[in-house]
């Protein structure tokens, strides 16, 4: 009976833990998304219809290049400027 107590609160202490974890990992999805989404506005607004290599690649950055994208499109006089020119 006490190794069962035992094994019950590892088992639920580990359910808690990866409950928590995967809250966190659902927040930093949605706020890259969120990210993502403010960001091709933001790109549409300035440049008109984005080309789809371009909407493929917010869709595949990380949240490093949206933050620096982000900065870009502040000064930027053309789409390459935001990415960099080798977009």
């Amino acid at each position: 009976p006490e190794e069962s107590k035992a094994m019950a609160g590892v088992v639920q202490r580990a359910r808690e833990e990866g409950m928590e974890r995967g809250m966190e990992r659902g927040m930093q999805q949605g706020m890259q998304r969120g990210m993502q989404a403010v960001l091709e506005r933001q790109l549409v607004r300035r440049f008109g219809r984005l080309p789809a290599a371009t909407a493929e690649r917010l869709g595949g950055a990380t949240e490093a290049d949206l933050a620096a994208w982000a900065e870009n499109v502040l000064d930027a006089a053309t789409l390459g400027d935001v990415f960099g020119r080798d977009s």
